[in-house]
């Protein structure tokens, strides 16, 4: 972008001047001087961005000729003609103005010659070569006093004649202002033009852009090369329908409606569609179509869950998280809360799949330990021999197989931050004097190795066993459960919060099956009314394993009807009562059924994603670390 400047002496002077006092706001802004016949020889050297600020007389010439560019004439303003004519009457009682096709003044001059004291002669040139004969004319004349453009002056001052430009400071500073707005609006144009073109051509997904006819605006590289479109030229104006690979696209943009998550396939690659009507003051002004590679979406995916499971020693569940109004939930949450802003150790006693791991979470993320690890251990899922490398670390040569240069434990690993020891009451008791010796003395030996380690951790344990009974039959250490109890966290069974069951219906199905909400709402009093009557002896696990079987029965939510809903609902749980049937004739304890359904639906899963278990924690809705606890945990079974 060019600034250029025309005209003649001393009128490109005062430009120039006036340019000079606005152009260290625009430092890379070029400008220019023309001189008006190479501008006339060569229109098209000025390109549609520039500027060009010029004289009034040769503005009609230049636009006659298709000068390009925003042409920016000097007008004459009052203050400076009259200044002008001031200075010419100082000269002499007779003045004569020259203009361009026409005379300056239409009206009676009278009054003007009659404040000045002076008499004005009007003239007016067809074209440049006018100007020679009718000042020499007037040198014939005896006169020799004109005021008139640049180029009038330029030519009277070549004779000897006096000239008085009746531009002046105001007329050019007027100009010089419109045309460094024009520049400041080109410039931000270009500076939005830019950046828009780098966010597109930056984007992951293809974008094009259409006016109402469907002809292209803008298409983004991503488009090009999703849609193999690189043998084309420059596709801008182009219509869809004139496009042999895009006259499908026809089809889905004909209409105003917007598109949301429709799949094609094109030659081998599966495509991801959506589109969005652009509406201007209530009118519709074409649309935006967003492609993707369902294929890179994937990896993606995987790309991110990778991340966060690769944090597995991060917390990632809040008080907010933790689903129930009822008032022993909302009790338990705010005590947990105050436990949270002390640093004791907490013990959180509750059913299987109450959600201990979830406060325990929850407890880390609102304490002063929020942005340090949080790092859990499902006691019961450690083999005894195994237990002791897996809290403390082992040094270098420790035992066969140990690690070349050894491997930090748990309790180094969480230090600052917090451990969460699910099944305490499962620890051995020749491990439970290790663990006290580490509590009481804020050091931690690795195995194999004669030095000890500081640390500063957090404890926070569950179980959903009586340890006191335990301590009783002298399978738990009292002094060790003292340590670890300084605060005591009782979890409510589902059974003890069923108002809670419509809200955690909701907010399961909105979550795993959205397309269902709608009929799950509409239902929602007459399910609670099944559930409340149902004995939950599995808590959480037991009533979202229900509600996967309510929805495996309902297969598609497509004209599904209330009753339909309710029916499915009582068959799911017909089968859980079955499984308590089968529980009580066998005299089996629940939680030994429910690990062999969950064995089963981990060994599934498993199977459908290829022992992938980043995957198969996703898929199951736990983390990475619960999974591998589970799996640790029933390993003998699951690799049956």
């Amino acid at each position: 972008m060019k600034l250029f400047v025309t005209g003649f002496s001393p009128l490109d002077k005062f430009v120039e001047e006036e340019i000079s006092k606005k152009r260290k706001d625009f430092q890379e802004l070029v400008v220019q001087k023309l001189e008006v016949e190479d501008i006339l020889r060569n229109p098209t050297y000025i390109q549609n961005d520039d500027v060009l600020i010029c004289g009034a007389t040769v503005y009609e010439d230049f636009k006659n000729a298709n000068v390009r560019g925003h042409l920016i004439p000097l007008r004459v303003q009052t203050n400076d003609f009259l200044k002008a004519l001031n200075q010419a009457a100082r000269i002499g009682k007779e003045i004569n103005i020259i203009n361009y096709k026409e005379n300056f003044f239409k009206n009676d001059l009278s009054e003007l010659e009659g404040t000045f004291n002076l008499k004005i002669n009007q003239y007016h040139y067809p074209d440049i070569e006018t100007i020679d004969t009718i000042l020499n004319e007037l040198l014939e004349k005896g006169q020799n006093t004109v005021i008139g453009s640049g180029l009038i002056v330029s030519k009277a001052i070549s004779r000897g004649m006096n000239g008085y430009l009746w531009y002046g400071k105001e007329s050019v500073k007027l100009a010089v202002d419109i045309a460094f707005n024009v520049l400041k609006g080109r410039f931000e144009e270009q500076s939005n033009l830019k950046r828009q073109e780098y966010i597109l051509d930056n984007f992951a997904a293809g974008v094009i852009s259409l006016n109402v006819i469907g002809r292209i605006i803008q298409i983004n590289h991503k488009a090009i090369e999703l849609l193999e479109l690189e043998n084309y030229g420059n596709l801008m104006g182009m219509a869809v329908n004139h496009i042999e690979e895009l006259d499908w696209l026809s089809d889905y943009v004909k209409d105003n409606d917007p598109i949301k998550g429709k799949l094609f396939e094109l030659k081998d690659k599966t495509l991801f569609l959506d589109s969005f009507p652009i509406y201007v003051k209530g009118n519709y002004d074409g649309s935006v179509i967003i492609i993707s590679d369902t294929n890179e979406l994937q990896q993606q995916e995987k790309k991110i869950r990778r991340k966060m499971y690769d944090q597995s020693n991060q917390a990632i569940y809040e008080f907010k998280d933790i689903v129930g109004n009822s008032e022993k939930v909302q009790q338990a949450i705010r005590k947990a809360k105050k436990f949270a802003q002390t640093d004791a150790n907490v013990l959180i006693i509750g059913e299987s799949g109450t959600g201990k791991e979830l406060f325990a979470q929850s407890i880390h993320n609102q304490s002063s330990r929020a942005n340090e690890p949080f790092l859990a251990i499902n006691c019961a899922a450690v083999p005894e021999n195994l237990i002791e490398s897996e809290l403390f670390g082992y040094s270098d040569g420790a035992f066969t197989g140990a690690k070349k240069g050894g491997n930090p434990g748990l309790f180094e690993l969480a230090h600052n931050g917090t451990i969460f020891l699910d099944e305490l009451g499962e620890i051995p008791l020749s491990m439970q004097s290790k663990l006290l010796r580490v509590l009481q003395e804020n050091v931690v030996r690795r195995v194999g190795s004669a030095t000890s380690i500081p640390i500063d951790v957090r404890i926070i344990s569950a179980t959903n066993a009586n340890v006191l009974e335990q301590v009783k039959q002298g399978k738990f250490r009292l002094d060790l459960y003292y340590r670890i109890s300084v605060l005591n966290l009782f979890l409510p069974s589902l059974n003890e919060r069923k108002e809670d069951l419509e809200e955690l219906v909701l907010f399961y199905t909105e979550r795993n099956y959205p397309n269902y909400l709608e009929i799950v709402q509409s239902s929602i009093k007459e399910m609670k009314s099944l559930l409340e009557r149902h004995v939950w002896n599995g808590n959480i696990r037991e009533f979202e394993n229900t509600l996967e079987r309510l929805f495996a029965y309902l297969v598609s939510p497509v004209n599904k009807t209330k009753q339909d809903v309710l029916c499915n609902l009582a068959e799911a749980l017909k089968d859980n009562d079955i499984l308590n049937f089968n529980l009580n004739k066998e005299n089996e304890t629940y939680q030994d059924v429910i690990k062999e359904v969950e064995i089963q639906k981990i060994k599934e899963t498993l199977q459908k994603t290829n022992g992938n278990k980043k995957e198969a924690a996703k898929i199951l809705g736990m983390s990475r670390s619960t999974l591998w606890r589970k799996i640790n945990e029933y390993e003998r079974i699951i690799s049956d």
